[in-house]
């Protein structure tokens, strides 16, 4: 879901997507399973942003880049949100 939201939040005026990129996992779940029970899981389509880049193995690459990190994790910070409230505080 992340893709299609980051997605969507592209198609607003004067807006930034902040973050780490996407996964670039989307479109339709297939699953297979081979012998020895082994099963995975792909995605079997296309999805494109409406730019018309591909989105699969790809992602959604953010306006700006934030990252928590393992010391924020211990201060019990959110660095992503502290980034978005820079952000707006800035504009």
């Amino acid at each position: 879901m992340a893709e299609y939201f980051a997605m969507a939040f592209r198609a607003v005026p004067k807006k930034n997507i902040i973050g780490s990129t996407t996964a670039g996992i989307d479109g339709n779940v297939s699953d297979f399973v081979f012998p020895g029970r082994i099963t995975t899981l792909i995605t079997g389509i296309g999805i494109y942003s409406p730019d018309g880049r591909e989105t699969q193995r790809v992602g959604i690459i953010p306006d700006i880049e934030a990252k928590p990190t393992i010391q924020g994790i211990r201060d019990g910070r959110d660095e992503v949100l502290e980034k978005a409230i820079e952000v707006i505080n800035r504009e």
